[in-house]
């Protein structure tokens, strides 16, 4: 029997959207996908997209948020716990960033490489979305590279103004790193159980000693 036309009731149909556009904007490209083809690909009436999303720019910070708010908590926390250390290595700081992805991505392996995929292509740009992602959320921490800075000045023989120039290249290629973690280049050390530990370690203790040089 064929369904009636009407409003979908058998579905939620915001998070089947967040669902598809994530999807859609990890594999071709946020600036690559038009929202008709997402309502396409959703199987719903362009009208019901724009009646949850009424842009774009709306879907795109919905599909970033729905992910980055709590992990962007997560990491603030640690961070935030960081800052009760009288010593810490850079290796605390690089574990406060990466383990939140790392468990995201484990948790949803193929979905969590793609959402990553989309933030590193937007945060490489300069979007604003990103900026929102990193400030305070209304945790009451800070925002997140106040606080990596904060604590990276607990770290023995690390200089300030290093820490300020370094801290975003290692931050940047430590998480495109995760995020091709299923492209042929880095072995694809990703699976249906999640990230490769040992993979994991080597980026850890790579990035930590890129901060430390010098």
């Amino acid at each position: 029997m064929q369904r009636r036309r009407g409003p979908r009731v058998d579905i939620d149909v915001p998070e089947l959207l967040l669902d598809t556009a994530e999807e859609l904007f990890g594999t071709a490209g946020v600036d690559n996908v038009s929202m008709r083809s997402i309502a396409r690909e959703a199987g719903v009436a362009p009208a019901a997209l724009t009646h949850h999303f009424p842009s774009k720019r709306a879907l795109v910070e919905a599909v970033v948020m729905r992910r980055g708010r709590d992990l962007g908590d997560e990491v603030r926390r640690r961070l935030h716990a960081l800052q009760s250390e009288s010593v810490v290595s850079c290796r605390d700081l690089v574990d406060a960033v990466l383990v939140p992805f790392v468990d995201e991505i484990n948790h949803d392996p193929e979905s969590g490489v793609r959402w990553l995929r989309i933030v590193i292509t937007l945060a490489l740009n300069g979007d604003e979305v990103i900026a929102l992602a990193i400030a305070d959320q209304g945790a009451g921490l800070g925002d997140i590279a106040t606080l990596f800075i904060t604590a990276a000045s607990a770290v023995p023989y690390l200089d300030d103004a290093a820490v300020e120039l370094r801290a975003p290249i290692a931050m940047f290629s430590m998480l495109t790193a995760l995020a091709a973690a299923d492209l042929g280049g880095y072995g694809r050390p990703i699976g249906p159980a999640g990230l490769d530990p040992e993979y994991v370690e080597q980026l850890a203790l790579f990035t930590s000693s890129g901060l430390q040089a010098g």
